[in-house]
């Protein structure tokens, strides 16, 4: 990770620690327009804590983003870090900030993190206010009032109309901008895989926050992504008719690395971008006859798939996705479009089987698709599974309820975890 302590002190990327807040206090690192220092964390006994919490946090969201650090007392001539006085911090002290975060600040800014290193009697908190697509942020002033407050160097002042204004349009048009990048990418790569050669499913994400600066993978740190780990958590227990993607190999691309597994019968391309973007297709139809295995699969149809190898692909992607945001990185969310892709001017056909035999339904359980309705959908990968679950499970239904079908076959829902 790369911060403003980072730059100052002219150090590489790399873990944040205790050391490197020591570091900048001994070298009197100066506050700027995305570092902060706080010598207390906000005293709930004070009625208007929150207002001042949410003006810290919209300031920052709406200056490109930065760090508050919590438990660094600063000189007040200089803004400079002068002395460490460690806070008091907890869970509960944790949520009441994003609860802030989000009632108190319109558009509410999520994607708050926290780093926090334990010193003397208390810790030492470092608070990451993410890069926001969706400044101006407003934050609460009492009861009946709001102002949108930036970051002018150290220091905290208040948008004029005009500033306001020119947020309104830059988040407009970020908006198109990020829908038109979306679409191009999906477009582009629906088109690595011949659909004549079967039905293929097309899923591409692109960051919400800006990527990092960051230089690209190594051909070394690349290969990690050639045979990533499905996310447990992801799947049905004991789910028996899980597609795998397990092996691949690896390609150069333009800023991008590429995984390539031709070597089943159901290929597969990953792309993984310098810029945190992950594009990838699967293909899931079969055009060649295999009559003995016809009562499984719809050999020789390739405009037919099967629900549960769709489910299946969504699963490949989004643990691929939570491993490389991780790598990258990448903690603002996803935007994520997904689709079907089938020979032009045909019908797309989902299949499913019978659940105690096993065996291919005829086709006149499902419901031909004319033409398939791309999905859009929020995601943030490296949020917990619980958070994960509902989306996924959303984005998987709303692509076989397009072909008439209702049940999930291989991934898990929230309550498959629960306990009796």
């Amino acid at each position: 990770m790369f911060t403003p302590i980072h730059q100052a002190l002219g150090l590489e990327p790399g873990e944040l620690s205790i050391e490197l807040i020591e570091r900048a206090v001994e070298a009197g690192v100066q506050e700027t327009a995305s570092l902060d220092w706080k010598r207390d964390f906000y005293d709930s006994r004070d009625p208007a804590w929150n207002d001042e919490a949410a003006k810290d946090i919209a300031a920052m969201a709406n200056s490109g983003g930065g760090w508050i650090v919590f438990g660094v007392d600063e000189d007040k001539e200089t803004s400079a870090a002068s002395e460490l006085r460690p806070i008091h911090w907890n869970a509960k002290e944790h949520q009441r900030i994003l609860r802030t975060a989000y009632s108190h600040i319109g558009p509410s800014v999520l994607g708050l993190e926290f780093f926090d290193f334990p010193k003397d009697d208390g810790h030492i908190v470092m608070m990451r206010v993410p890069d926001s697509r969706e400044a101006p942020h407003f934050a609460r002033k009492g009861n009946d009032a709001f102002v949108a407050p930036r970051r002018n160097g150290p220091h905290t002042a208040f948008m004029s109309d005009r500033e306001i204004e020119r947020g309104f349009r830059e988040r407009f048009q970020q908006r198109d901008d990020d829908e038109r990048r979306l679409q191009f990418l999906y477009e582009q790569t629906g088109r690595v895989l011949d659909p004549r050669e079967g039905v293929c499913i097309v899923v591409v994400a692109i960051p919400q926050e800006p990527a990092s600066a960051s230089p690209g993978l190594s051909e070394t740190e690349a290969h990690r992504f050639t045979s990533p780990e499905l996310c447990t958590e992801l799947i049905y227990p004991n789910a028996s008719s899980l597609l795998k993607w397990e092996h691949g190999t690896l390609r150069k691309g333009l800023r991008q690395w590429i995984v390539r597994d031709d070597a089943t019968r159901f290929p597969s391309r990953r792309f993984l971008s310098d810029d945190g973007s992950v594009a990838g297709t699967y293909r899931l139809g079969i055009a060649t006859e295999r009559e003995e295995q016809s009562h499984y699969f719809p050999f020789g149809k390739p405009n037919h798939c099967m629900s549960a190898h769709i489910e299946s692909a969504i699963i490949d992607f989004l643990s691929l996705l939570r491993l490389y945001a991780a790598e990258r990185h990448t903690n603002g969310g996803y935007r994520i479009r997904a689709g079907l892709v089938g020979i032009a001017d045909e019908p797309i056909y989902i299949r499913t089987t019978e659940g105690r035999t096993n065996l291919l339904l005829d086709v006149e359980y499902s419901e031909p698709i004319i033409r398939f309705q791309p999905l859009t959908v929020g995601l943030d990968p490296l949020a917990s599974f619980d958070e994960i679950l509902p989306v996924a499970n959303d984005l998987a239904r709303d692509f076989i309820n397009q072909s008439g079908l209702k049940y999930l076959k291989v991934m898990a829902e929230p309550n498959d975890f629960q306990e009796n």
